[in-house]
């Protein structure tokens, strides 16, 4: 039996359910998946994703594609994300070629560890190349969950810079400090993002980005900089942007790639729960 690619009103009700059903700060996807979804069915997110479970109503496995009319940036960092609960489930996304185009390259983003032998074997399957440690990135996936304090710690350490969004003219600037700029097809996505999603940004007193923090569509805090490390810029971006999230009724998190101790170490400061699930992977196929 074939998996259930879901309609809109489907799409809703999963939304509806989805934080009633899994708690969001378990599972590397669990929280992206939902946020996707809603950003999605809000008009947020240019073109077709594609949603799909492995059986309906009573789901155990999500998946979701990025379609037709989405942005090319998104289409190859974000082609597929799977969130399941089992790995029947994930197996029979996965071997459904119907909506994993086998005869392509791709990424998954956000492939928790557990599954990575669940992956291989439908590689195998599939006659595609198994992934290797070299086309995987891992990543950890941390969590806050409480407000951050008011106190010194996350004040600007200079009364004459102040705290804004970044504007949509910024894009140049964050496509060349970004790990993945360069390329026109990232600064489009950069200029839509800055355009349609919460961002934060330290200026100085003639009106330069010192540090800038941007919301991703699929809710991640992602695409951080901060000029001179360690001048207090970033924590008091953080301290911002995260307490306006938690405020809404919404989660932060982000991820932070394994053996890059700066992010880690930021996450550990602020307070964050790491993901009790374990390491997860962006994988380029």
């Amino acid at each position: 039996m074939s998996c259930y690619r879901l309609c809109s009103r489907q799409l809703q009700d999963l939304v509806k359910t989805f934080c009633l059903r899994k708690d969001l700060t378990v599972g590397p996807s669990t929280a992206k998946m939902f946020y996707t979804a809603r950003n999605y069915l809000a008009g947020k997110i240019p073109g077709e994703l594609v949603f799909a479970v492995d059986k309906w109503p009573d789901y155990s496995a999500v998946m979701c594609a990025a379609g037709e009319g989405t942005l090319q940036h998104l289409q190859e960092i974000e082609s597929y994300t799977f969130c399941w609960e089992n790995g029947d489930g994930l197996l029979k996304l996965l071997r459904d070629d119907k909506l994993v185009d086998w005869s392509k390259n791709f990424t998954i983003a956000a492939f928790s560890e557990k599954g990575v032998p669940a992956l291989r074997q439908v590689c195998r399957e599939m006659g595609k190349q198994v992934p290797s440690p070299d086309n995987m990135t891992q990543v950890r996936t941390a969590f806050k969950t409480d407000m951050m304090p008011e106190n010194d710690m996350y004040s600007l350490p200079d009364p004459s810079l102040t705290i804004g969004r970044l504007e949509r003219h910024h894009a140049e600037l964050v496509n060349r400090t970004w790990v993945w700029g360069g390329p026109p097809k990232v600064l489009e996505f950069i200029q839509y993002v800055l355009a349609t999603f919460p961002s934060r940004c330290v200026y100085d007193k003639q009106g330069e980005p010192l540090a800038f923090l941007i919301v991703q569509p699929w809710g991640e805090l992602g695409m951080m900089r901060t000029s001179v490390p360690r001048a207090g810029y970033a924590a008091g971006i953080l301290h911002s942007l995260i307490n306006d999230t938690l405020e809404k009724g919404d989660l932060p998190y982000g991820y932070a790639e394994s053996g890059n101790e700066i992010p880690i170490k930021m996450f550990d400061r602020i307070g964050a729960k790491w993901d009790p699930s374990g390491s997860c992977y962006w994988i380029y196929m």
